[in-house]
């Protein structure tokens, strides 16, 4: 009977290829799956983002990350102010950002280890709930990656072209609030690697670069000489400076947010659950000993240095918002706890492959758990949170399809807790009059076409609502809690 060789079986020399075609296929699923309507609809942070985004001069004169406002500037310009078009140039810089971070893990570790940890990131309801939201963390998570990613190759082997990305990666990402800060402690944490390399740049390159950085950030300086309230933003400045007391209650809590119990927000989480689960947990502390073991390596200074000035400039204000910056500095730690994990494995069982297959085992099934874990989280407890759904305005889909399908109405009424959610319709089709005031409806006596949400119909008097007649059409809601999502008049009134 001929004995079974493991090495030599299809499925083990085509793992890694199969490991890739299972990366992109679960990445594509968790990324854009039901991007445009897992939700009824967009939320004020979405909506007050698009509106930045859709003032091309603004973006301009107020450059504060405009990698990202460009972007969805050009893809509302192109497929409309619809909530795909608002969330999917974040999923694509998102798909960049894990691009970098799998090259990094393997850089450093090994190709199983940056497959294993790219899909734990995917997965994660942190990431997701980040990530897919129209909102430019996914740009900060992107920035701190390509800082990182271009660092460790010029390290590796200098060459121009590395310096020149190294160069203006740093320029771009001073667009981004906290990374003045961030870069200050990656010169500082790899100044033995900064001595080695400057050895070998060429004066030519070194002005070369100069004149690139500085060109780069010309807009920057521009802008702040004009607004000084942009450098305020980008150094993360707060109004009032908390007290000793707060600060160290804002560290714990922000530690908390990734370990243990987080503060509710809606948008960003499910309750007051924490970021990570209890595995994770613990391949963070596995991951901290293992970076703590290997601090003469740069990217071990790089992560560490990265994720404490985090922890320490979030304690400011403790704005979730922000916490994003957290996320690549924490899965980084995270991987080497992974990898102390398989090690230990491999030590067990040093020249039996069968065996260490099958002790591999476990290890994927607890890791297919917490994937799991995630996904539903994500995808069902929080998408289907009453709070979560009530955030989300089922109207704003509805007037854009009214709007785009059905010709320019005249007028459309909405009330005073939508208007922030109404602005990027109300900036996208120009032509129509977006408003909150019926004084504004009753001036307009001239022929018109109306729509009214079903908000704003229910804070009308019944006098009022008798003037005007019954709808030409109602647009029903999707939810049985709600009967009516727009009230439409085709006809003048």
């Amino acid at each position: 009977m001929k004995q079974l060789v493991v090495s030599e079986s299809w499925l083990y020399r085509y793992r890694f290829s199969l490991g890739y075609l299972f990366l992109v296929a679960f990445g594509s699923f968790s990324l854009f799956f039901r991007l445009g309507n897992l939700l009824p609809g967009i939320n004020e942070v979405e909506a007050d983002t698009a509106v930045t985004s859709l003032d091309l001069g603004g973006i301009i004169e107020r450059p504060i990350n405009f990698i990202f406002h460009l972007f969805q500037y050009l893809s509302v310009t192109l497929l409309g102010p619809t909530p795909w078009a608002l969330r999917v140039p974040g999923v694509l810089l998102t798909v960049v950002a894990i691009v970098l971070f799998y090259f990094i893990i393997e850089h450093r570790f090994t190709r199983r280890a940056a497959l294993v940890t790219s899909l734990l990131l995917i997965s994660s309801s942190w990431f997701l709930n980040t990530t897919r939201l129209a909102n430019p963390s996914t740009l900060t998570i992107l920035m701190i990656l390509l800082l990182i990613f271009v660092a460790t190759r010029l390290d590796r082997k200098y060459s121009l072209a590395w310096l020149l990305g190294l160069v203006v990666a740093a320029a771009l990402s001073l667009y981004t609030a906290y990374f003045f800060y961030l870069l200050i402690a990656g010169v500082l944490v790899s100044f033995p690697t900064i001595k080695k390399t400057a050895k070998k740049v060429k004066n030519k390159h070194l002005y070369l670069a100069i004149g690139i950085f500085l060109a780069l950030i010309t807009p920057l300086v521009y802008s702040i000489i004009r607004d000084t309230s942009i450098a305020i933003e980008l150094l993360a400045i707060p109004d009032i400076w908390p007290t000793p007391k707060e600060y160290l209650a804002n560290l714990v809590d922000v530690v908390g947010h990734v370990i243990w119990r987080s503060t509710p927000e809606p948008l960003l989480h499910l309750g007051s659950l924490p970021m990570l689960e209890i595995f994770s947990v613990s391949m963070v502390a596995l991951g901290l000993y293992h970076y703590d073991h290997e601090l003469s390596k740069n990217l071990s200074r790089l992560v560490l240095g990265g994720l404490l000035i985090s922890f320490l400039l979030l304690a400011v204000s403790a704005d979730q918002y922000d916490f994003a910056i957290l996320l690549p500095f924490v899965y980084f730690v995270l991987t080497g706890g992974l990898v102390i994990l398989f090690s230990q494995w491999n030590e067990i069982f040093p020249n039996n492959p069968l065996a260490r297959v099958l002790a591999i085992i476990p290890i994927a099934i607890l890791l297919f758990i917490v994937g799991r874990y995630h996904m539903e989280r994500y995808f069902v407890a929080w998408a289907n949170n009453p709070e979560v759904v009530t955030l989300h305005s089922e109207a704003y889909v509805a007037i854009n399809n009214e709007l785009s399908n059905n010709g320019t109405y005249t007028i459309t009424f909405h009330s005073a807790n939508e208007t922030i959610i109404m602005s990027p319709l109300s900036k996208f089709y120009s032509s129509t009059i977006f408003t909150d005031s019926i004084v504004e409806i009753a001036s307009n006596p001239e022929e018109r076409r109306l729509i009214i949400t079903d908000n704003a119909y229910s804070d009308l008097s019944d006098d009022y609502k008798q003037i005007l007649g019954s709808p030409s059409r109602i647009v029903p809601s999707q939810y049985p809690t709600h009967a009516a999502v727009l009230w439409v008049y085709d006809v003048s009134l």
